[in-house]
């Protein structure tokens, strides 16, 4: 074509040649023009715009899953972890839908609505799980020790108090309701709902037999566990409409139709380039310039792929972290939940597993298993003289020197309040279980002063023993209320004492033993 015109251009007069001289640099000029701004259509940095917060928002959004994930099973708080990211996630989703409005195509915006009401939807879903999810875990964090305290409570004068069978029918409840609302937790359905109502019947049809103090636990324990019977099927429901909205699809989804629509828009470019080039040598030029632009298009993405890594690394490293951090918390509630955080002494329920134990191995051996049911004298004084930060010391000071004085193999345990209990296996005879004791009555005795303060202290035991196979048949249960009341025979003597109760069995004169 520029060869005709240079051809037509020569066989006219100079005049008209330069006129249509002029006119073909004219048109090529609106061509080139033309070609350029067709070329020039769609702009990698847009582009390079909108995969940056589409990458952002994803990352957001995969945040916010895993915030949710974590206030269901207990490790982070709900509200705020919930919260904290969405400004930003909005502010992306407006900037993408700026991006989408300056595109051609219809599918670009389908993709873009959806994922906007995607949005939305699970924000407010958000919400609702944030409202309930604090009362669910409050509830599934107090049951356990709460079910503890009740146990001890049946272990102590309530126990003794109420019909036996009675205890040990609301023991038995206890624990049913303990497993079966761990159960329901993990895994919630109607038999399991309907089981743990059935349990908590049971528990409330015993309140008469207790005192108003145990009474109203019991009130609270049953009303905890309706809160949980509530909440975590409703809290399920939220998760799984909160996984429903599938915002990873639909940023997936917004993602292919904008690449689709720009890589069309790039093939309308690349066709336009290649008529720029056959005209001029501008064209070389232009082509070098949208090189260099490309270029650094790709170097923004390698530094954005490389930025991404490394966040990736990062929160593969937090995750690593979070895990470990997660299992030392694991053991660290494993130990609380066997020992007295006060004394670091066992508490009554790792109590009652170490006895069960050597009530079976007396069972074996024909050996004897010795109880002693400790309960301070003068303590309350201390306490209301000096105050509970004292009387914490004198706790903390009775449990170390009773401890000194105790074998390796024996067991001390704080049942509560200032009622501790000794366990001694392997015992030889009567006397040596007696001077046990009197060396924990002397260690006791020897807390004259704490914090500064003048104490006076002494204490009030129990002791009852089983033998072999009489003994294990007998149980633990036993075991714990006979010294439990012989401690109160000790008490009504006096005080400052110790009293055997008559149930106690011993070894015959000569047999083996350690005390």
């Amino acid at each position: 074509m520029v060869a005709v015109l240079a051809q037509r251009v020569a066989s006219l007069r100079p005049r008209r040649r330069l006129q249509l001289a002029g006119l073909a640099v004219l048109v090529l000029a609106l061509l080139l023009a033309f070609f350029y701004i067709r070329s020039e259509a769609a702009d990698p940095e847009i582009r390079n715009d909108v995969l940056l917060n589409l990458r952002e928002l994803e990352k957001l959004d995969a945040e916010w899953d895993a915030n949710i994930l974590r206030a269901h099973i207990g490790r982070a708080p709900a509200t705020a972890a919930l919260t904290t990211q969405l400004p930003r996630m909005r502010e992306l989703t407006t900037r993408l839908g700026e991006a989408v409005t300056a595109t051609s195509g219809a599918p670009v915006r389908t993709a873009y609505s959806l994922l906007r009401d995607a949005m939305q939807r699970k924000e407010l879903l958000a919400v609702q799980f944030g409202r309930h999810n604090p009362p669910l875990r409050e509830a599934l964090v107090y049951l356990p020790p709460a079910v503890a305290d009740l146990k001890t409570e049946l272990g102590g004068i309530e126990g003794a108090l109420a019909p036996a069978r009675l205890v040990v029918r609301l023991d038995a409840s206890l624990n049913a309701l303990l497993t079966e609302i761990l159960r329901y937790n993990v895994t919630p359905n109607p038999p399991l709902a309907a089981r743990i109502d059935e349990i908590l019947g049971d528990i409330a049809a015993q309140q008469i037999a207790f005192s108003p103090a145990v009474v109203e636990k019991m009130d609270a324990l049953i009303k905890t566990s309706r809160v949980i019977l509530v909440k975590r099927p409703l809290e399920n429901r939220l998760e799984a409409h909160i996984a429903a909205t599938a915002t990873g699809a639909a940023l997936d989804r917004l993602g292919r139709e904008f690449d689709r629509a720009f890589d069309t828009e790039l093939a309308v470019r690349e066709r336009y380039r290649g008529y720029l080039f056959g005209y001029s040598a501008f064209l070389l030029l232009l082509l070098a310039y949208a090189g260099m632009r490309l270029r650094r298009s790709y170097r923004i993405i390698g530094e954005v792929n490389h930025r991404l890594q490394a966040a990736n690394e990062n929160l593969e490293h937090r995750v690593a972290e979070r895990t470990a951090e997660l299992e030392a918390q694991s053991k660290q509630l494993e130990r609380l939940a066997q020992h007295d955080s006060l004394t670091g002494l066992i508490n009554y329920r790792q109590l009652t597993r170490l006895l069960e134990r050597a009530l079976a191995r007396a069972n074996r051996r024909d050996s004897v298993v010795v109880i002693m049911f400790i309960d301070l004298d003068g303590f309350k004084a201390v306490n209301d003289t000096y105050g509970h930060a004292t009387g914490d010391l004198v706790l903390q000071m009775v449990a170390r020197r009773v401890q000194e004085k105790l074998r390796a193999e024996d067991a001390l345990a704080r049942l509560g309040g200032d009622e501790f209990v000794i366990m001694l296996e392997e015992v030889a005879s009567r006397e040596g279980a007696l001077r046990v004791a009197q060396l924990a009555l002397d260690q006791i005795r020897s807390v004259t002063e704490a914090d500064g303060n003048p104490v006076t202290i002494s204490a009030s035991i129990g002791i009852s023993s089983a033998r072999g196979h009489l003994g294990a048949a007998r149980g633990s249960a036993a075991l714990l209320a006979e010294a439990d009341k012989a401690m109160y025979d000790a008490k009504s003597s006096g005080k400052g004492g110790f009293v055997v109760s008559p149930s106690a069995q011993w070894l015959a004169p000569g047999q083996g033993g350690a005390h």
